[in-house]
């Protein structure tokens, strides 16, 4: 209520001062309610407490503000729950939007990001177990796995090509299992015609050119071997595991064929974690980018860059983890655990700057509570000198603090009220009567009630006359 109004209303009636009252809390009223119909919710809160600071029990002010407050928790939880799936943090996603949705199912898109980012953990869980029945070489279980994460999602990671890749080994694999069939039960032209086929897929694969044509088998043995090997060298993963399964398919114990095939087919896989890693790793999604590279480092330690790129991916996430900490400590004035958290970042990140300006801050922020602190129990145990000495210390480290000057202002009235009372008991044990009852009437001045100064004024007048 502006000046005027206070002043015109002072001027009328005091119903009409009810009336008007009443009529700016219902305005109130409606601005709150229209701004929270409109999702405005700090600007309800404003309205809100206003009406609240005026009258705490008018209407139903303090259900609203309990609903205003609460859609403002859902806001923020919501905001950061997105923020986490932008940066593909699954884990905070799904903790944020679950809350967000069992505050508020209906509220914004909550539902469908949370659903969003349940399939994204659960294709990322699904992609896994795939590359692990792919490696192990269970190829039913990996075209299931992979065709289940591509029907979710076509476009995910290498899933098409997993799948695929899956799909012809498993035919393969089948063909042959026909074809052996047929040769137990001598059907050798139908075998035979399974053979060709297999040959044709795949030349090569297994023993299929033995049953062709042995005197081809080594011969086709050797040159499959050799293009695994070359293409093993050239790190063409895809094509050394075609050409060394089919060695591996025909003779198990081929060479060294079946150990350079697990090998390749590892570093397939270890070439799609990268790829992985580093794109987490570039995009700053450092969770991620962690998880990628222990799975690297656990399969070969040695392997290019890994072991840097998982250390500084856990730094980054440590300072991460620590600046978002220290910020809620030093947004809560929590200064002592602020200046923990950023300290622990300065050792991370002697450069971050921005870290040692809050540093620098929340120390200030620390000192001064302590001096104040320790002005305070001054000021409670009567110590005058003390305490001035701590107060006048904030006031230079920051001009203004708190009441710090008033506090300081009565300070140095008690030293000089004692400084007084002081000379005017020396002034009268050595017979100044004048001296001393200048000093006392200047007490009466500063402070009638200081001590016991009335009695003893009223003592001096009384035998100076």
């Amino acid at each position: 209520m502006s000046m005027d109004q206070e002043e015109e209303m002072g001027q009328k009636p005091e119903a009409a001062r009810q009336s008007d009252h009443e009529r700016w809390l219902g305005s109130l009223y409606e601005k709150a309610k229209r701004a929270m119909a409109f999702r405005e919710w700090e600007e309800a809160l404003a309205y809100l407490e206003q009406i609240s600071l005026t009258e705490a029990n008018y209407r139903d002010t303090a259900q609203l503000t309990s609903e205003t407050w609460h859609k403002v928790r859902v806001q923020e939880a919501y905001q950061r729950g997105m923020g986490c799936l932008k940066t593909s943090d699954l884990e905070g996603a799904l903790s944020y939007l679950a809350w967000v949705v069992n505050q508020d199912a209906g509220y914004r898109d909550a539902l469908a990001n949370l659903r969003k980012a349940q399939q994204q953990a659960r294709l990322a869980a699904l992609y896994r177990r795939g590359l692990g029945y792919y490696t192990d070489g269970r190829w039913t279980e990996a075209i299931d796995t992979f065709g289940t994460v591509i029907a979710i999602e076509p476009g995910y990671r290498h899933a098409l090509d997993m799948l695929e890749d899956s799909r012809q080994r498993l035919k393969l694999a089948n063909m042959y299992a026909s074809a052996m069939a047929m040769v137990e039960d001598d059907n050798w032209e139908s075998a035979a015609s399974v053979f060709r086929q297999i040959q044709t897929l795949s030349p090569g694969y297994r023993d299929v050119a033995i049953r062709l044509r042995e005197s081809e088998r080594m011969r086709s043995l050797d040159e499959l071997y050799q293009r695994g090997c070359d293409a093993y060298q050239a790190a063409d993963w895809s094509s050394a595991i075609d050409y060394l399964d089919q060695v591996v398919g025909a003779e198990e114990g081929y060479l060294d064929a079946a150990h350079l095939l697990r090998e390749a087919i590892r570093e397939k896989q270890l070439v799609y974690l990268s790829q992985d890693a580093e794109e987490a790793f570039q995009g700053q999604q450092w969770a991620e980018a962690i998880e990628h590279y222990k799975a690297i480092v656990s399969m070969r330690s040695n392997y290019p860059g890994a072991q840097a790129r998982l250390i500084e991916a856990q730094r980054q996430r440590q300072i991460e983890l620590a600046y978002t900490e220290g910020l809620v400590k030093f947004k809560s004035r929590r200064w002592l655990e602020a200046i923990v958290h950023f300290e622990e970042i300065l050792a991370l990140d002697p450069t971050h700057q921005e870290v040692r300006d809050l540093l620098k801050q929340a120390s200030l922020q620390k000192k001064l509570e302590d001096l104040y602190d320790q002005a305070r129990r001054s000021l409670k145990d009567r110590n005058w000198v003390e305490a001035a000495e701590w107060l006048e210390q904030l006031n230079i480290l920051q001009p203004g603090y708190r009441d710090v000057a008033r506090q300081l202002e009565r300070v140095r009235l008690q030293m000089q009220l004692g400084r007084l009372y002081a000379q005017a008991q020396s002034a009268w044990e050595a017979g100044q009567r004048a001296e001393a009852l200048s000093a006392l009437e200047q007490i009466m001045d500063l402070d009638p009630h200081y001590r016991d100064v009335a009695a003893q004024l009223k003592k001096v007048r009384s035998i100076t006359g």
